[in-house]
C-alpha cells in the first residue's frame, strides 16, 4: 500500500513522499527498508533518527527528528494499532452454517451469521446479526447475545447467560458455570443452587481459559467496554466496573465490587465482599483483603499504598542482615533473647 493511501485510510497529514511503497507495519528496533513504524515519545528520538524505515507515525514535535516521510499523530500508538488491523484485517469466516452444527429449531441467529462445525446451540437462544462462532462453540438454551458476536473455539456459554453488542470471547472461556458455594453440615458439603446469571454489556473482550461464574441468584455483572485478560476468574455475583482491565490469572472473590477504570495486574486476587472504587491501580501478585478508595495505587500482600509497598520491597532483601547485626548488638549489651539465654 502506498503511503499516501495509508494517510487516507488513518485521516492523518502526510510529510513526504507519499508514492512510497510500505510493505507492512514493523517494530522501531528491527525496521526494515519498505516499512512503517511508530514512535510515541522523545526517548525513542535517536532511535527514530536511526532507523531504516520507510516512514514513521509520529507526534507533530518529533516530526523534525525524523529521517523518513513522516503521518502526523496526536497519539501514534494508538493509530498504529489501526494500521495493523489495515494490513491484518481480523480472521472472519464467510457467513453460512456447518453442516455439522446443531442448532435447536427453537434458537434465532440474526443475518450474516457464520457458524462453524460442530457447534451446539440450544433452544431458546437469540443472537445477533453478524456473528461469528468458530468450531466447538456450546451455547446452553435461553442464552441472549447481541450483535456483532466474536466466540472462537471451545468456549462455553451456560443458560440463559445475556450478553451484549461486539464482544469478544476467546477460546476456552466459560460462561456462566456455577458459582463456589458449599454448606458444611456435619461432615458432609451441600452445594447451593447457583439460580443467578451473568450478565456481560457491550463491547467487553474476555481472555481465553477465562471463567466467569453465575451468580447464587441475581446477576454477575461484566460493565461496558471491560478486558479481562487469559485465564482470569470472576466469581459469583460480582460487578466488574466499566472499562476495567484484567491481567492473566487475576481472580476475584465472590460478591466483590470493582469499580471504572480499575487496572488489575497479573496473579492478583480479591477477598470475598471487597468493595474497590474507580480507577484503582493493582501491582501484580497483590492480595486485596479489603475495600479500597477510589484512585488508591496499591501493591503487595496484604495490599497496601504503592510508597509504602516500595519501602518494605526495598527493605526485605537486607532483613536477614539488619537482624543479625541486632542479634550481635543485643550481645555486646547483655540484652535481648541471647542475653537471656547465656
Amino acid at each position: 500500500m502506498k503511503l499516501n493511501e495509508i494517510a487516507e485510510r488513518l485521516g492523518l497529514e502526510l510529510r513526504g513522499d507519499g508514492g512510497i511503497e510500505i510493505s507492512g507495519p514493523a517494530p522501531l528496533e528491527a525496521a526494515a527498508s519498505g516499512t512503517i513504524v511508530f514512535v510515541a515519545g522523545p526517548k525513542y528520538a535517536a532511535a527514530l533518527e536511526a532507523t531504516r524505515a520507510a516512514a514513521a507515525i509520529v507526534t507533530p514535535e518529533l516530526a523534525a527528528r525524523a529521517r523518513c516521510a513522516v503521518l502526523l499523530s496526536a497519539d501514534p500508538a494508538f493509530d498504529f494499532a489501526r494500521l495493523l488491523e489495515v494490513f491484518h484485517p481480523p480472521y472472519r469466516p464467510a457467513p453460512g452454517i456447518d453442516p455439522s452444527a446443531r442448532i435447536d429449531a427453537g434458537a434465532r441467529l440474526g443475518v450474516n451469521a457464520s457458524v462453524g462445525a460442530f457447534c451446539v446451540i440450544g433452544a431458546g437462544v437469540t443472537i445477533g446479526c453478524n456473528a461469528v462462532i468458530h468450531p466447538h462453540v456450546t451455547i446452553y438454551p435461553d442464552a441472549s447475545i447481541g450483535d456483532d458476536f466474536i466466540c472462537h473455539s471451545g468456549a462455553a456459554i451456560r443458560e440463559a447467560v445475556t450478553i451484549g453488542h461486539r464482544v469478544t470471547i476467546l477460546n476456552g472461556a466459560v460462561i456462566g458455570a456455577d458459582g463456589f458455594g458449599f454448606i458444611q453440615q456435619g461432615e458432609r458439603l451441600v452445594k447451593v443452587p447457583q439460580v443467578g446469571t451473568v450478565i456481560i454489556e457491550d463491547d467487553v473482550e474476555i481472555g481465553a481459559n477465562t471463567a466467569i461464574d453465575r451468580a447464587t441468584m441475581g446477576a454477575t455483572v461484566i460493565r461496558r467496554g471491560v478486558k479481562l485478560d487469559n485465564l482470569v476468574h470472576i466469581g459469583h455475583n460480582c460487578e466488574v466496573g466499566e472499562y476495567s482491565r484484567f491481567a492473566a490469572q487475576a481472580g476475584l472473590a465472590g460478591s466483590t465490587r470493582i469499580g471504572k477504570w480499575c487496572q488489575f495486574g497479573g496473579q492478583t486476587g480479591c477477598a470475598d465482599h471487597a468493595t474497590i472504587g474507580d480507577r484503582v491501580m493493582v501491582v501484580a501478585q497483590s492480595g486485596i483483603p479489603h475495600d479500597v478508595p477510589a484512585d488508591s495505587i496499591i501493591g503487595g500482600t496484604p495490599a497496601m499504598d504503592i510508597r509504602a509497598w516500595r519501602r518494605l520491597a526495598a527493605i526485605q532483601p537486607r532483613l536477614p542482615e539488619m537482624v543479625r547485626r541486632i542479634r550481635a548488638l543485643e550481645a555486646r549489651l547483655g540484652i535481648g533473647p541471647a542475653a537471656k539465654d547465656g
